[in-house]
């Protein structure tokens, strides 16, 4: 196994941070920490502009649906560096959802959809959760009834993160009421702005916004449909798969770590110096350690999609490993830098302005998007070792 990137992949590297180099303009980083992508319309979105210019978010689609036809190595080399500057760059629309579209949907889908994804023109929301079906998501109730040439849709999604700033709700709903619960499932595509739909607000501990949806004789094209109805499960966990890979890049966490380095260095407020505890060093020796692991497990599992395989184990390995390394660097960052790490998140006179304070309150949301680890612990058992179902 070769573990080193070759020419051409470090090539595209040095591509990708000439890029972030010249267009992270302080502008952009003011915003970011002023709003965390709450208004898309200022620099945030001139931003996303100049990636769809570039082709980036297509960029490892064919080329027959106007993708650049390079790797999902690339892609994913190109979100660990977006994830180091702590800039976006391809969102799960692009990481998840377009590849559903690319292998499932029908051809109006594709020429509908994909151009849109493809320049940063269309933003989804995932509309899986609801308040009775969350890990348990094939007890799903949202509906949708055909009407003449519109599908009609009620119901309501909970855990809806980004709906806010979406343009479209990639919306898992039930079109088969009396078939078995996996088997009347569809997806359909759902203008955020439609009629019907509301958006109520919900703050997590972190502060990070997420969102309940509810959906009220909401009427969409039957064209929305994407690919066959009531296939709608095979979409749904092909496009979480693609998610977990999406969410456990390890970008942000090679950036803490080098941070910690540093701060590691730094007298604190008494004087004392946090390298000079032996404790503390073995830990971020082990820290460092771990982003090796977990960026080899981003090459492993982009090298398997580039053969035409959605690695479902190799993901679920993979967040479970990460977000549980997010939480042990946070739980270190407040070690290390004492009384100081305590104080809250854009604080003057915290370290990096409270970022490793918000880290430790973000980090549990890792732990459960995309999946819980719980579960992904059943499935890697269940797929990966051919272990039995859980009450079998």
């Amino acid at each position: 196994m070769d573990f080193e990137l070759d020419a051409g992949q470090y090539a595209w590297l040095t591509e990708v941070r000439e890029f972030l180099s010249e267009n992270v303009t302080p502008e952009l980083r003011a915003e970011l920490s002023e709003h965390d992508l709450e208004f898309p319309n200022g620099e945030v979105a001139r931003f996303r502009r100049k990636i769809g210019a570039k082709g980036w978010f297509g960029l490892n689609w064919p080329r027959e649906y106007g993708g650049l036809g390079l790797g999902a190595v690339h892609q994913h080399l190109l979100m660990s560096e977006f994830e180091y500057a702590g800039v976006p760059g391809p969102d799960l629309t692009v990481t998840s959802v377009a590849p559903m579209i690319m292998r499932h949907g029908t051809e109006q889908n594709k020429t509908e959809w994909l151009p849109q994804i493809a320049k940063g023109e269309m933003i989804c929301a995932v509309g899986y959760s609801e308040a009775e079906a969350g890990t348990d998501l094939a007890s799903l109730r949202t509906r949708a009834t055909r009407d003449g040439e519109h599908w009609v849709i009620n119901g309501s999604k909970i855990w809806n993160s980004g709906a806010q700033r979406a343009t479209h709700e990639w919306l898992c709903v039930r079109t088969d009421p009396t078939g078995v619960r996996h088997r009347g499932i569809s997806v359909i595509i759902v203008p955020i702005d439609s009629p019907g739909i509301s958006i109520r607000p919900l703050y997590a501990w972190s502060g990070y916004r997420t969102n309940e949806i509810h959906f009220d004789d909401v009427r969409v094209p039957v064209t929305n449909l994407i690919g066959e109805i009531n296939r709608g499960w095979t979409y749904i966990t092909g496009a979480l798969d693609l998610e977990r890979g999406a969410l456990t890049n390890a970008g942000d966490l090679r950036r803490a770590v080098d941070e910690l380095r540093d701060l590691a260095r730094s007298p604190r407020r008494d004087g004392s110096v946090p390298a000079d505890d032996a404790g503390l060093r073995r830990r971020l020796a082990q820290a460092e350690a771990d982003v090796e692991v977990a960026t080899l497990m981003g090459y492993e599992a982009s090298s398997i999609l580039d053969s035409g395989v959605i690695p479902t184990v190799e993901v679920s390995v993979e967040k479970i490993f990460t977000s549980e390394l997010r939480q042990r660097i946070a739980n270190l960052a407040l070690d290390l830098l004492g009384p100081d790490g305590l104080l809250a998140h854009r604080s003057e006179s915290a370290p990096l302005a409270g970022k490793f304070e918000r880290l430790y309150r973000v980090a549990p949301l890792m732990r459960f998007g995309g999946g819980t680890n719980e579960v992904l612990r059943d499935v890697i058992a269940q797929r990966g070792h051919g272990m039995p179902s859980y009450g079998r």
